[in-house]
């Protein structure tokens, strides 16, 4: 059976989610401090505590993937005032590079945009396959790059996720492909 974008479903996260959510957040941290063991006689706990705060939290976007009934994603942020700031997305390894990731990435750009963000800060992490994902992502969501800096080893990137004002025409830029629709 083929897997797709279709299969999955993204939504709020909810109360019941946390559960979910709490693996998921752990799968991260494990992933991200280089451990083949994931969740293996883990604590569950402060991960389920953090779930529950976060989905509480007013200015939080907290979204899940699911396919079928198993969550495969989850993505993190927060609204403060104009601006967006990512702050985890995590796709299962089994799930990546099947647009779970995208699906959850679009569906948190258009939550910012509702909530009245112009812009999103976020830090590039991961491994270099990670890069080409960013980079695919911002083609099919065209925005600006406002601002870059280093801290900490991670690269910080801010962007614009409106439509461009004032940005010069076709003929200025350095692109020969004519420009996308947001």
């Amino acid at each position: 059976m083929s897997e797709s974008a279709d299969d999955i479903v993204v939504r709020t996260a909810g109360q019941q989610d946390l559960l979910e959510l709490a693996r998921l957040w752990l799968s991260l941290r494990l992933e991200e401090a280089g451990s083949r063991d994931s969740e293996t006689a883990a604590d569950l706990s402060p991960f389920y505590e953090l779930a529950g705060r976060r989905s509480r939290e007013p200015a939080t976007i907290l979204l899940v993937a699911y396919r079928g009934d198993q969550a495969v994603g989850f993505y993190c942020g927060r609204v403060q005032g104009r601006v967006g700031a990512g702050i985890d997305l995590y796709v299962r390894a089994e799930a990546r590079r099947r647009g779970v990731g995208r699906r959850l990435l679009g569906a948190a750009l258009a939550e910012y945009r509702e909530r009245g963000a112009d812009r999103i800060v976020g830090a590039l992490r991961g491994d270099k396959g990670s890069h080409g994902f960013w980079a695919s992502v911002w083609r099919e969501h065209p925005s600006r790059l406002l601002a870059t800096r280093s801290a900490a080893g991670v690269e910080w990137r801010t962007r614009s996720i409106t439509e461009a004002r004032g940005s010069p025409p076709a003929s200025r830029t350095r692109s020969s492909r004519p420009p996308s629709t947001p």
